[in-house]
Parts: C-alpha cells; structure tokens; sequence
C-alpha cells in the first residue's frame, strides 16, 4: 500500500510539472487573431522539400550558405507554400533571412550570391504566440493555426502562402509572428514555388 502510495505522488508530480510546463510555454495562453499588414520583405532565401519536424537540417545548411555569402546576422522568417492537408513529403518551405533594412551595397552583393525575392506588401489575417524556447515552434502553430483557420472559413478567405517570423539569429524575438497574407495571389509567390 505504502508503495502504491509514493507511486500515485510521483505520478501527480510528473503530472504537475508536465502541465507547468506546458503553461509557461505558452500552451493555455489564448490566441487573438487581428489584421495587420507585411512587407513588403526583401529577403534572401533556401528550400526545405519535406516535413516541417526535419526544418532544422535545411536551416543548418542554409545557415553555411548566408555566413559564406557574408551576411551576418539574419533576421529569419520562413514562407509555407502548401495548405493544411498536404502530404508531408510534398510540404514545401522557404527558409529566409530579411535583407530590406541593410545598406544598398550589402544588398547587392547577396543578390549577387544568393537566390532573393520581394514578399509583396498585403493586409494580413495576423497572431503572435510568445516564444520561450525551441518548443514553442510546435506549439505556436497548433494554437495559431486552428484559430486562423476559424477566421478564415468565416469570411472566405484563401491566402496564397503562410508566413511565420522569428527574430534574428542573435537574438531570438520574445514572440513567433504568424502572418496569412490576404490581398496579394498565388502568382504573387510563382518565383518561390519555381524553387522547387
């Protein structure tokens, strides 16, 4: 009885800190969706062809690629070209640092190194989700995301690409920014998805 006793308290415990840490990452916080406007956002850019849980191998190759192009600090957001439903080994991702606000010639050097793009200008369908360490990056999307899908069912909208924000590689933004375009097209993207 006495074993059985301790093995109920460890389980609440492991329970406890289970949840606690579910909390203070950000789990039970609520999700407000608002409109905002992005871009537009130059941005130099690599693919990632596949699941989102094996981003992280693409971002370490295109982490080489950016340092070698002499860029040293990147502002980094990702561009998700598929709608929810898509197989995951079709699911297709841009990977990219922000390089509007750097001076002219920097900019055009990684031009000239590295494939680039404009995201046009849009009014968005927009959420934050606080970031407190790598885990948020799972759980922001599966509280953003069905809240996004809600809106965007109710008012019959369609947006072309997801776009999600991150912060530098200095420093890490202390929230994820989610952004669904929704007054720019497909066409608007033909060049990221002629990446592939």
């Amino acid at each position: 009885m006495k074993i059985l006793k301790i093995l109920v308290i460890l389980i609440a415990l492991v329970g406890a800190l289970i949840l606690g840490l579910y909390a203070w990452l950000g789990g039970f916080k609520s999700v407000t969706v608002t409109r905002s406007t992005f871009g537009p956002a130059e941005i130099v850019y690599s693919t990632h062809k596949g699941p989102y849980k094996n981003l992280s191998q693409s971002w370490s190759r295109f982490q080489k690629e950016w340092e070698t192009a002499g860029l040293k600090e990147c502002h980094s957001l990702a561009v998700y070209l598929d709608p929810p439903g898509t197989p995951e080994d079709k699911l297709r991702s841009v990977i990219a640092c922000r390089i509007d606000e750097l001076p002219s010639a920097e900019k055009t050097v990684l031009r000239g190194k590295m494939r680039n793009f404009v995201i046009p200008k849009s009014r968005t369908v927009w959420a934050t989700f606080p970031y407190k360490n790598p885990a948020s990056y799972f759980i922001g999307p599966m509280k953003v995301y069905p809240e996004f899908k809600k809106v965007l069912e109710k008012e019959k909208i369609i947006p072309p690409v997801g776009i999600e924000t991150y912060g530098t590689t200095a420093k890490a933004a202390n929230e994820i920014g989610y952004a669904m375009p929704i007054d720019s097209t497909r066409a608007d993207y033909q060049k990221l998805i002629d990446s592939f």
